[in-house]
């Protein structure tokens, strides 16, 4: 669990940081969520926030006591340390390395990360069946670990953590 200082107002809670390349689907919803207790889920993702079909589909994953949100990575950032979600437990979930480490940047500190579904089709470092990164994604993590992130690959939580080490 991350908790975000957010300068003399209290802290919020994210529960949980995943990396996936497909954003918001049924391991997040049946696997994830459940497992953190999670009442939020954030999409941070410029690509997402201005798609609105994609907006769209991904908004409709809300149910009654769960919230999704989806915006950009400078605005979640922003909503993040502001205190919005300053009352919630939540997931936040981002489509790739670069908004992570844009997240981390802009001050939303957490202490671990998750890869779970990462491709690239030209290929590049294979770390599980879901997870292959290739040398920008390499980079970006060396980045994120120097900065004390602790990265795991791990696609549901009943599934062993494979802890991320460069190659």
């Amino acid at each position: 669990m991350a908790v975000i200082n957010l300068k003399n107002m209290g802290s919020t809670m994210i529960n949980f940081v995943r990396v996936d390349d497909r954003l918001l689907h049924g391991q997040i919803i049946c696997a994830w969520a459940p497992f953190y207790n999670a009442e939020m889920l954030v999409v941070a993702s410029d690509n997402a926030a201005s798609d609105e079909l994609l907006k769209g589909i991904l908004l409709s994953c809300a149910s009654e006591g769960f919230g999704v949100e989806v915006v950009e990575v400078g605005a979640a950032a922003k909503m993040l340390l502001n205190g919005t979600y300053l009352d919630k437990r939540l997931i936040l979930v981002v489509g790739n390395l670069e908004d992570a480490l844009r997240l981390f940047d802009e001050g939303v500190h957490f202490r671990s990360l998750n890869l779970g579904n990462l491709h690239h089709e030209d290929g590049g470092r294979t770390l599980s069946a879901s997870v292959t990164i290739d040398a920008e994604d390499e980079s970006v993590l060396t980045k994120l670990v120097a900065r004390g992130v602790s990265v795991e690959v791990r696609d549901v939580p009943t599934s062993q953590a494979i802890p991320y080490s460069p190659a």
